[in-house]
């Protein structure tokens, strides 16, 4: 670990330090926190305990800074939330040694891409924090244990990267050296739909999104005899037993700076092989829904409108479910963390996130499928309470008054400008077609493991 920041008065002033050493931007409070406010961050009043946890877990999961930031939420008693993993269940640890507040806050994520843990603060935080203790950071450039290098004789077997979404958790850099090694090796790059973004669309090295649907990983590649590379795996988005084989290299994300070392830096680099059929497939297929302008929409027209319509800076974050499942697969990405469905169940994430994007002064779209939620009907009325504008699509058949694209794009734009009002835009969107994905790559998969 190293140190953030140095010498806080009190344990008040160590927790603020930590909280905004993790990335912490806000602080979300339920009816019946007993924690005080923590210095140096201000504070959100959410009301109902569930609220105050969803958007906590939101805004850690929208991280801006690709940093693996944590959401934060003081519940009621004097827990303290700290998450990226919407709707994830936590079991409260204690912490009642002022010298393990800053220690523990920090290693709250050890070992995972996302989580949620809930911290019992049973200390004094106006007492003295320790000495010469300030905020603590886990490192993150250093290598873990031995680093792993390829030997450049793999390219006659042919090697395929497996990214998740501890790559962009883990910041620029490793996005960057990912890249990298993909340029130098010649190496398609599958991504989890944790990662959308990692390369647009379009670009020679992305060779698709994985883990929706049963037969993505085999359809992809995974085994067909390449090395893989496996790197910021989330275990909840990507089982092991799906992507597992005979010839895999697991490495971290601090890793991929040294995966090419050996290997020549051709100019031109090597070109990447063809992407593999999952990808044709996915798009033979989902050609003739782009092209139909019907209404209601079906869900691949209305995901292409939608990646048309937001600004260029704005971000689609979407509820798990039929919505989140074609805003995952099939809305095109042009750009790191622009798409955003979870890897859990969470009721409200989509309006959650768009408030907690908000607050921030982002443009972001949310989606869901109707019927509109309790969750997240109070949360739209938690965002107008506050002066938020939030822009939240429910998507169903029995969606509202659009009768065109056109109309559809403009009503979209106009909600987003609008920075505080907030817009629920009905749009009628008719979910048969997920048997065209079905037919292609099996059963959809997603949001069906444990939380």
């Amino acid at each position: 670990m190293s140190a953030a920041g140095s010498d806080p008065r009190t344990l008040g002033d160590l927790l603020g330090a930590q909280l905004r050493a993790l990335g912490v931007r806000r602080v979300y409070r339920a009816v019946g926190a007993d924690l005080p406010p923590v210095p140096g961050l201000p504070e959100v009043h959410a009301g109902d305990p569930s609220l105050a946890s969803i958007l906590a877990d939101a805004s850690g999961r929208i991280d801006p800074g690709g940093g693996g930031a944590a959401g934060a939420a003081l519940l009621p008693g004097r827990r303290l939330r700290l998450s990226s993993a919407p709707g994830l269940a936590a079991e409260p640890v204690t912490i009642d040694d002022p010298a393990d507040l800053a220690p523990m806050l920090a290693a709250w994520t050890v070992g995972l891409v996302h989580t949620a843990v809930e911290f019992v603060l049973d200390l004094d935080l106006a007492g003295p924090a320790p000495a010469g203790v300030g905020a603590l950071l886990l490192g993150h450039d250093a290598p873990r244990g031995r680093a792993v290098t390829l030997d450049p004789a793999l390219a006659e077997v042919g090697i395929l990267i497996l990214a998740g979404p501890g790559v962009l958790r883990s910041g620029p850099q490793a996005v960057d050296a990912l890249h990298e090694a993909a340029s130098v090796m010649g190496a398609g790059v599958l991504n989890t739909w944790g990662a959308k973004g990692l390369y647009r669309w379009d670009d020679p090295h992305h060779h698709g999104t994985v883990g929706l649907q049963a037969r993505d990983f085999e359809l992809a590649g995974v085994h067909d005899g390449r090395i893989v590379v496996a790197v910021g795996i989330d275990p909840v988005e990507a089982p092991e037993h799906l992507w597992q084989s005979g010839r895999v290299v697991e490495v971290g994300p601090e890793q991929l700076v040294h995966l090419a070392l050996r290997w020549e830096r051709a100019d031109p680099p090597p070109a990447p092989p063809p992407p593999p059929p999952l990808y044709g497939m996915l798009r033979q297929a989902l050609a003739p829904l782009y092209a139909d302008d019907a209404v209601p929409f079906n869900p691949a027209r209305a995901a292409a409108d939608l990646a048309d319509a937001r600004p260029p800076a704005a971000i689609v974050v979407a509820d798990p479910g039929p919505a989140g499942l074609w805003i995952a697969r099939t809305l095109p990405t042009t750009a790191l963390g622009s798409v955003v469905v979870p890897a859990t169940m969470a009721d409200g994430f989509a309006a959650a996130a768009a408030i907690d994007g908000g607050l921030d002064g982002r443009e972001v779209i949310a989606v869901t499928h109707g019927p509109l939620t309790e969750a997240s009907a109070a949360l739209l009325d938690l965002a107008s309470s506050l002066g938020v504008g939030v822009t939240l699509e429910v998507w169903g058949v029995g969606g509202g008054p659009v009768a065109t694209a056109a109309a559809r794009r403009a009503a979209v734009v106009g909600a987003v400008m609008d920075r505080h009002t907030v817009s629920t835009l009905d749009v009628p969107v008719d979910f048969g077609p997920t048997s065209v994905l079905e037919a292609v790559a099996g059963e959809v998969i997603a949001w069906s493991g444990p939380r």
